[in-house]
């Protein structure tokens, strides 16, 4: 058994990789082609828990290669691997790795399900004071079900050393060519080949157990946030797609959200930083969104025409803001300070990353849900503003109790689900009620006139239903029970 630590990049343009050793003034790589076939059941048992099994032959040798997820206290990039000669394509299951345990009865079932094919250019580079990278540029396809998905990505694996050598690499290789945070292993590029066409990506629950401290759990939370955030943003950037849109500010709303959840355990100036900066890239994906969110609601043959006449500008712009060096940059920032930032270290915030996960949980959604209670008499009412301020509660409070989802089981999970329709009832409420008092400087925004044709009519009846049904659900909130006490 082994432990890996390793920073993926992604290059846009496999045409233009061959030239990052001399972009870094390194010598000539050692050249190999790599041949992997990956195993699983039909229905993925091993993927679903974290884990990947792998033949891959290397000229005349086959290594036999067992990989899972990062252990809690590792952050982002650490993976356990277990490595040992294979004869063949059959992989053996008799060795200390977990395959056998996590397969249980479905071990007749395992199978190959997907290969990987690589050309592989690799450096070894010192870095000084005993330290040592290997940097490996992989530009390969995947094929699996009979489709084939082509990539280019770097592979930084730290040999020895610190891992902020690590990321001083991958920032000088981002200076010098758009390379992005890599978020997929290559078992995982093939395995989404199998997925329908189109689908987009939604957040998928999060891996927490009763056993984390704070601290673990905050990781495991933020990378799940940053992988749904790349994963739609890979999208959006060859196609405009308008469930991407939505995804990729879902993402970022997640995120903050979860900074506010976990306010004691990680917070100073970067976390700020951090915050403005996505407050800006929601807003440009924002504007796209809007214009989308209008032609679903408006029926007026005029305004949707000038509407559908201004989306492909706002979808440029957005493309544009999520292609600058500030968005770039911004989610290797945060993969960055996720595993060896300031927090992860401070003395001052020990007692809070330390606390039991559970603990945490319970005072985090205490706090909004109070917030929301006294928020609350506002939504029925004539204040927008206010009740706008109530919205962003309920969504804050929304994201962190999917966040802590699986702490609560059992007897609990009941009362979990049913607050949880409670405030997605609200959400969809307010957010119609949003949409409406919002809709008349969007249509000015974008040179529509708000008063010709019924653009707007019928609103005020429905207004007023949306809002008694807030003020239901917000009663019914208030009355719930409190699963996390």
């Amino acid at each position: 058994m082994a432990t890996e630590c390793e920073l993926k990049l992604e290059w846009p343009s496999a045409e233009d990789a061959a030239g990052l050793g001399e972009l870094l003034g390194l010598d000539a790589p050692a050249l190999k082609t790599l041949h992997a076939t990956y195993f699983d059941t039909p229905d993925f048992v091993l993927a679903k828990q974290g884990c990947s099994l792998r033949i891959r032959k290397e000229g005349r040798r086959r290594i036999q290669t067992v990989k899972t997820d990062a252990a809690p206290a590792s952050g982002l990039l650490t993976r356990t691997e277990w490595e040992q000669p294979a004869r063949g394509q059959t992989p053996c299951l008799d060795g200390d790795n977990p395959v056998r345990r996590l397969l249980g009865t479905h071990i007749a079932d395992l199978a190959p399900r997907f290969e990987v094919e690589v050309a592989r250019r690799t450096w070894q580079i010192d870095t000084g004071g005993g330290g040592a990278i290997e940097l490996a540029l992989d530009i390969g396809e995947a094929r699996a079900g009979g489709a084939v998905g082509r990539f280019c990505e770097i592979e930084l694996e730290l040999r020895s050393g610190d891992m902020e050598q690590l990321f001083l690499l991958g920032r000088r290789i981002g200076g010098l060519v758009p390379a992005r945070l890599g978020v997929l292993t290559k078992s995982q590029r093939a395995r989404r080949l199998l997925r329908a066409p189109g689908k987009v990506d939604k957040a998928t629950a999060i891996a927490l157990t009763p056993d984390m401290r704070a601290g673990d759990a905050f990781r495991h939370i933020v990378h799940a946030c940053l992988v749904h955030y790349r994963l739609n943003e890979a999208r959006l950037l060859v196609a405009d797609d308008a469930e991407a849109v939505h995804q990729a500010r879902v993402a970022i709303r997640r995120l903050r959200s979860a900074f506010v959840a976990f306010r004691d355990v990680a917070r100073g100036k970067r976390m700020r930083r951090f915050n403005q900066e996505l407050r800006w890239l929601a807003g440009r994906l924002g504007a796209a969104r809007d214009i989308d969110v209008l032609l679903d609601r408006i029926s007026d043959k005029g305004a949707r025409a000038r509407l559908a006449a201004a989306r492909p500008e706002a979808y440029a712009m957005m493309r544009r803001a999520i292609a600058s060096d500030l968005a770039r940059g911004l989610m290797f920032d945060i993969a960055e300070w996720l595993s060896i930032g300031k927090w992860t270290k401070a003395k001052g915030r020990a007692k809070h990353r330390d606390t039991p996960v559970a603990a945490h949980a319970a005072r985090a959604l205490d706090r909004l849900h109070k917030r929301l209670i006294e928020e609350g008499g506002a939504i029925d009412g004539p204040d927008d503003d206010r009740r706008h301020e109530a919205r962003k509660t309920a969504k804050k409070l929304r994201y962190t109790v999917e966040f802590f989802a699986r702490l609560y089981q059992g007897k609990r999970r009941k009362a979990r689900l049913r607050y949880l329709a409670g405030l997605e009832e609200l959400q969809d409420h307010l957010g119609a009620l949003n949409d409406m008092a919002m809709m008349p400087e969007m249509l000015q925004r974008l040179h529509i006139a708000s008063d010709r044709g019924g653009v707007l009519a019928g609103q005020g009846g429905q207004a007023d239903l949306h809002r008694l049904q807030a003020g239901d659900a917000i009663a019914a909130i208030r009355t719930a029970d409190r699963f996390w006490a």
